[in-house]
Order: C-alpha cells, then sequence, then structure tokens
C-alpha cells in the first residue's frame, strides 16, 4: 500500500477521535480541533492531522491544497454515516448543546430498530472485554460519565505511545479501537438514534475513504475539493463504489463426511472446521492485500461468506475475476469439486445507501446484485475446458483416501492411505491449541495458491519465517502485529468419552452422547430487510449492516464459549449464524437451551433459532450423526421455525414450548416425584409412556384404574405425594391439547434416560 494510501486510512479511521478526547475533558471547541490537537501530542505526520482537523464540512480550511486527503475523509464519514452533514452542529457549540447533544449518553441497542418493532434498549459503558461476560443491552439507561471516557483515552494514548503509523500496524489500530470503542456511540445527537459505535463507524470511513481514492486515481481526478467538496451532490449519483462478496460452498461436507475413527475425533473434526475458518479469513486478506486494502474493506467474514466496499473500477473487477479464478484452481487441485468459491458483486452511488437520500428497495439492491451473481455461478461452477480436464482425469487409482474418500495425491500415514489434505489435517490437529497461526509459503497445511497453514506456540514465533499471523479470541499479540479471528472453540474432552460422561457419580444415566445443531432462522432476509420496517426504511444503512453482523460473530464466535463452558461438549462448528457441537447428552441439552436464551436476550427476541439434538451410540460413524441430526434440525425449521426437535422428529416443539412446559416444569416435577419416593421404577415409567402413546377413551379409563390401584398399594407415607403426582399425570393426560401429553411423553422419556444404568 503507497504511503499516501496509508495515510489516508489513518487520518479516516481516527477522524473522530476528538470526540472521546472531548468527553473525556469536557472542552468547549470542535471535536476535530480536539482530536488534531490529540494527535499532535502523540505523532508527528501532518496528513493525518490535516485530516482529523479539516473533516468537517464546516471547518475547511483555504490552506489545504485542492488534492488534499481531508476532503476524501470528510465525505467518506458522509457517506459511512447516512447522512450529508454540511449543516449539522456539534457537541461543544454552546447555543444548540443543552437542547440536541447528550454528550454522556450510552450506545442504543441496534436491534431497537430492526424489524416492526421499536425498542429502547442500551448497552453498559464499557470496553469490549472478550473474556467477560456479555454486555447484553437493557431498558436500563446508565450513561457514560467523564470518567469512563477519561479511562478509554488514556488506554488509547498509551497504546499509540510508539506506534508507527505504517502499513505493519493497521491491523493493530483496528483491534484497538474494536476494543475501546464498540460501546461508545459515534454520534450524541438526542435527534439521532445512537446505535453505531465509534469503532464501526471509523472504520466504515476509512473503507469509504481508500475505495474512493481508487475510484479517483483510476479516473485520474486529483481535484478532490472540486469532486467532493463544491460538487459534492454528483459525487453522490456517481456509482463509485463495488459492493463484493463471496461464498465457500461444501463446508459441512468438508467437514462431516468423514471416516474418523472415534479416538481422537473431536481433534479432527475441529481441526477440519478451523480450517476452513482461516481459509475465510485468508481469502479475504488475499483479496485485499491484492487490491492494497485493509480489514476496514470487510464488512463481514465468517461462515463462510464475506462482504466488502471497494472501488467500482475496471482494475477491481479484473482482480475480483482473476483472483476467484486463481483460488478455484487451487481448490481443484488439492479438494477436486469438494470445495468452491464464487464472488459476486454489483455497483453502487453513495445515494444507494445513504439514508437521506435512498429507498429501502435501492439499499436491497446493492446486497441483491452481488447475491444474484453468486447464485449464478454455484449453479454452473466450472467452465467447458475445466468440466473436460475433470471428466477425462477419471480415477486415478482403485484406492481412495480412507478418511475422505479422494483419489488423489494418495500418501501412506499412520497405516492409512489418506490424501495429502487430510495428512496436513492430521498434523494441523496436534496444533489447533496453540493461540498464533502463521501463514507461511511452503511448511504447513496448504491453504491458497502458494500459502500454507501453521499453528505455532507464541514463544516460537520469532523462529519462523510468515507473511502472516492471525491471534485467536485475542485482541493483542505482543510485540508480534497480528490479527485477530474470533473461533468458538470450547472443549471439554474427547468424543469417544461423552457417552460415558453422561452417567452420573452413581452410574445412573443412559450411556449415550448427543449432536446438536442449530442456526439462526432466515438471517439471510435480516440480513438484507431488517432495518427497513421502521421509519420509511432510513435506518438501512451500510454502518448498521457491518454493527449487525459483528454482533452476530460476538455471540456466536466469543461469548458461545462461555455458554459452554463447564459442560462436558466440544464445539466443532461455529460461523456466524449456525453451530454443531457434540457432548454428553444432558449438557448438550442444557447448552442448547442456554444459548437460546441467550440470543433471545441479545437479539430482543427480534431474531429466532432452530435447533435438532441427535441421539447416538459412541461409535456411530461422525457423518451419519451429522446427517441424522440434520434431518432433525430440518424437522424444526419446518416448524414454523424457531423450533426444537429432540431424538426424533416426533419430538419437535416450538422453543418456549419445551423450555417452559418440558424442561423447567414436567421434567422437574416427575424427578421431584421419583427421586422423593422407592416403590415406582422404571417399569411404572414405560407404563405411563405407553399409555400416553396410546391414547383413547378406553386407555383413559385404563389409566384411572391404574392410577387408582397403585395409590391403593402406595405406602400410607408416600400416598399424599402419589396422589398429587396421579391428578397431575391425569391433567397432563386428558388435556384436550394433544401437546401436552406429547411433552409428559418426553419429559418421561428424558427421565428415564437419567435413571437408566446401561
Amino acid at each position: 500500500m503507497k504511503k499516501e494510501k496509508i495515510d489516508l486510512f489513518y487520518g479516516a479511521l481516527l477522524h473522530d477521535i476528538g470526540k472521546v478526547i472531548q468527553r473525556a475533558t469536557g472542552e468547549r471547541k470542535k471535536h476535530a480541533l480536539v482530536g488534531a490537537d490529540w494527535f499532535d501530542e502523540i505523532a508527528d505526520n501532518q496528513v493525518i492531522s490535516d485530516q482529523i482537523r479539516y473533516h468537517m464540512a464546516n471547518y475547511q480550511s483555504d490552506k489545504l491544497g485542492n488534492d488534499h486527503l481531508a476532503y476524501i475523509t470528510y465525505i467518506a464519514d458522509n457517506i459511512a454515516s447516512g447522512v450529508d452533514r454540511r449543516q449539522s452542529n456539534e457537541e461543544s457549540d454552546e447555543d444548540t448543546s443543552a437542547k440536541i447533544w447528550d454528550t454522556y449518553t450510552n450506545q442504543a441497542d441496534i436491534f431497537n430498530v430492526f424489524g416492526a418493532q421499536t425498542d429502547k434498549r442500551y448497552f453498559k459503558p464499557t470496553v469490549l472485554n472478550l473474556k467477560s461476560k456479555p454486555n447484553f443491552a437493557s431498558a436500563t439507561y446508565e450513561p457514560f460519565s467523564k470518567g469512563d471516557y477519561a479511562a478509554i483515552a488514556t488506554r488509547i494514548k498509551n497504546e499509540l505511545a510508539e506506534f508507527e503509523f505504517n502499513q505493519v500496524q493497521i491491523d493493530s489500530l483496528l483491534n484497538l479501537f474494536e476494543a475501546t470503542l464498540s460501546f461508545v456511540p459515534s454520534s450524541t445527537n438526542t435527534k439521532e438514534i445512537a446505535d453505531i459505535s465509534l469503532a464501526d463507524h471509523s472504520r466504515l470511513t476509512a473503507a469509504f475513504a481508500l475505495a474512493i481514492y481508487d475510484y479517483l486515481e483510476d479516473k485520474g481526478r486529483h481535484n478532490y475539493k472540486e469532486d467532493l467538496f463544491t460538487k459534492v451532490s454528483a459525487f453522490y449519483e456517481e456509482e463509485a463504489f463495488l459492493l463484493a462478496s463471496f461464498d465457500l460452498s461444501g463446508i459441512q461436507d468438508f467437514i462431516y463426511n468423514i471416516n474418523i475413527a472415534t479416538n481422537g475425533a473431536a481433534k479432527q473434526l475441529k481441526a477440519r472446521s478451523l480450517y476452513l475458518d482461516f481459509m475465510s479469513e485468508y481469502i479475504a486478506d488475499s483479496l485485499l492485500d491484492k487490491l492494497g486494502l485493509n480489514r476496514a474493506n470487510m464488512l463481514y467474514v465468517g461462515g463462510g461468506h464475506a462482504y466488502f466496499v471497494l472501488a467500482n473500477t475496471e482494475k477491481t473487477v479484473e482482480t475480483l475475476v482473476q483472483f476467484e479464478k486463481d483460488f478455484n484452481q487451487f481448490l481443484l487441485a488439492n479438494f477436486q469439486t469438494r470445495l468452491y468459491v464464487a464472488f459476486g458483486w454489483g455497483s453502487f452511488a453513495a445515494k444507494d445507501i445513504m439514508s437521506e437520500l435512498n429507498s429501502p428497495e435501492s439499499y436491497r439492491q446493492v446486497y441483491q446484485k452481488a447475491s444474484r451473481m453468486i447464485s449464478k455461478k454455484k449453479i454452473s461452477r466450472y467452465d467447458y475446458q475445466t468440466l473436460m480436464l475433470l471428466n477425462r482425469g477419471g480415477k486415478s487409482s482403485e484406492r481412495e483416501c480412507e478418511i475422505c474418500h479422494s483419489v488423489e495425491n494418495l500418501v501412506s500415514y499412520h497405516d492409512q492411505k489418506v490424501c495429502d489434505i487430510c495428512r496436513g489435517l492430521y498434523q494441523f490437529s496436534k496444533e489447533i491449541a496453540h493461540d498464533h497461526f502463521i501463514i507461511t509459503e511452503n511448511e504447513g497445511l496448504p491453504i491458497g495458491p502458494n500459502a500454507c497453514l501453521k499453528g505455532v506456540a507464541f514463544e516460537k514465533l520469532s523462529q519462523e519465517a510468515f507473511s502472516r499471523v492471525y491471534v485467536k479470541n485475542d485482541y493483542k499479540a505482543g510485540t508480534v502485529k497480528a490479527t485477530h479471528v474470533f473461533v468458538g472453540d470450547y472443549q471439554c474432552d474427547e468424543i469417544y468419552n461423552y457417552a460415558a460422561l453422561s452417567k452420573n457419580e452413581n452410574g445412573l444415566g443412559i450411556k449415550r452422547l448427543a449432536v446438536v445443531r442449530l442456526d439462526v432462522d432466515d438471517l439471510g432476509a435480516a440480513f438484507m430487510a431488517g432495518f427497513s420496517q421502521q421509519g420509511n426504511g432510513q435506518y438501512s444503512t451500510l454502518s448498521r449492516s457491518a454493527t449487525f453482523s459483528r454482533s452476530m460473530s460476538l455471540f456466536f464466535k466469543v461469548y458461545i464459549n462461555q455458554f459452554a463452558s463447564d459442560k462436558k461438549l466440544s464445539i466443532i462448528y461455529a460461523g456466524g449464524d449456525d453451530v454443531f457441537a457434540i457432548g454428553s447428552w444432558q449438557d448438550i441439552i442444557a447448552f442448547t437451551v442456554e444459548l437460546r436464551e441467550n440470543f433471545i436476550k441479545w437479539t430482543n427476541g427480534k431474531l429466532t433459532l432452530s435447533a435438532g439434538i441427535g441421539l447416538f451410540a459412541d461409535k456411530t460413524p461422525i457423518s451419519l450423526m451429522a446427517h441424522q441430526t440434520g434431518e432433525l434440525e430440518e424437522a424444526a425449521k419446518g416448524n414454523e421455525k424457531d423450533s426444537i426437535s429432540l431424538f426424533s422428529s416426533d419430538y419437535t416443539f416450538k422453543f418456549d414450548r419445551f423450555i417452559t412446559n418440558v424442561y423447567d416444569d414436567k421434567l422437574e416435577q416427575i424427578r421431584y416425584f421419583f427421586n422423593h419416593q422407592d416403590e415406582r421404577g422404571k417399569n411404572f415409567i414405560y407404563k405411563l409412556i405407553e399409555l400416553l402413546r396410546n391414547h383413547d377413551r378406553m386407555n383413559m379409563a385404563r389409566l384411572a384404574y391404574y392410577l387408582t390401584r397403585l395409590e391403593e398399594l402406595t405406602r400410607e407415607t408416600d400416598r399424599d405425594k402419589f396422589k398429587t403426582f396421579k391428578n397431575l399425570f391425569y391433567s397432563w393426560y386428558t388435556n384436550k391439547n394433544d401437546k401436552d401429553r406429547k411433552e409428559a411423553e418426553l419429559a418421561l422419556l428424558l427421565y428415564i434416560y437419567e435413571i437408566r444404568k446401561d
């Protein structure tokens, strides 16, 4: 990246830093001046300082040359905000401050304006700590204080004390902003909704600034003052940008459709999952490198998908086309047709995404252009020459990889015939406990053209030659400048142990493990149109889409580890919206319930989940468990979504009904009765289950007779308890709602599983 673009990035990212300082000190002057003066104290870079000082329309300087980068930062700020701010006032303006600005307001929840219902929830004033509990939004309004802002300002200043503002440290500043400013509102204007963090707004401003620079550079236009300030309305009409996206296909089959011995399966599965996580990250970073951009231009990456803001130039499109071709050649050479990446893009103008100028339909179309191109490519993946080459190849031998069934590049490894990739994954599975992962040219697991992935201990990083380093679930990497990657990677034990771990300390409990597969209902539609239902679509902005995506990543890749902690399970895969986990059957159910309840709390009930939970013997092949649990997940979605299917599609319930009526009520009452008396054994429970499954008037009479006879045979001291249970069960049985009987049947079955000795 050339020096001018590096300075532009830093100036655009830091353009609003004065807001933090101003709120910390209470200074009564424009935040642009406060920020520039603060920056001048810690660094000597006039270009960056000028962008901070002059990024506001009502405080431009005649001293600026027509080609000054401050004009790019100015318009990028406007576009990222979704408004034209030429007439806006300031927090420090004496005459309007008391009426318009609430300087210490806390950040509003992004889901307040999501969906049809308007809400008022706020985040607690804090920094983003990946080890702390989730910062759930609530109705409690707890504003920032000067002290809160002073602590943030001090941390940023200390971190930047030795900062060099070069290309190597770009990711470090992005990490620092995300860690410190994720719950700091960008705007405190009471006439606006303060739901966009300063971290997200600053990052998006930098993205647009770099894209505008490339667009104008391509056109040979360097009079930024005329194009971006004097004639700004005309620039808003230009289709200067591309929204680009990619979709990595084949993830599920690559992870689960394999033949792995139960011993060591958890590490093997996690290695395959983590490998694809890093592949998505690497695809994104490699593309940005080729375009001379950085992660500010990436709106989102996760679950095999990514979105970017780029310049609409021939060079950008040519780079996208060639990059897609080169990467698919790598995938074909190493995975045949099992993995495939499709890129899509569409041009847009600033007016299409700015809330004062656009319509909900124009905003949706920005995303739909890219989506349609990807869909078209996935239907027809390969050109004629590639298809001919694939058909000529045939099977290279009668042997195939004993893990993934590939017939290419087979080698002997640990008394098995495996392909090169599966051999590499064996080694990688030994490295996944490390927090640092490097990209090298030729040592490690192939992850892209002329690139390999390798996990290393932090203390050995200095001995390695690498082009990029990723750090897992942490913002810092000491003296090494690393790109952080969020990963749901909790693991309690090996898969083959979970069935045995389902037994309690007394040896009771069915010896089975469970698998859960779940994902968010209708997430794609929510991403494109979730903010269009209120205010005539004025909340459909790119900044909200970016904040929404980051919110999903935080929940499913960071906080999910907390929901799993202290439970006997392993998270195998956690994308941006879907989860696959294996563990003891009791803990898998508990984890699913906790995850779902926290997700409803996180999204304020605006989004829902559907889940399938399968029950298996410990020797069941992974591919079979994945397939059957996937069918249960589909059964849950088929129940108008927001549902869970346990063990069989017969036990499919709305999530709230399962949690409230079965898990927290009927199962608890059954436990209470049977745990406090010795006379009723499993045969009694099986009889009740049989009666529930064969419900009719004749069996109703049989049930009444059966329960009455048992009551008569019950010891006098236990008769009151039995009578209570009898009346309770009879009410479940005779309820006109069939679901009540199905709930009782499942609750009894769960209790049987808890007390069986096999």
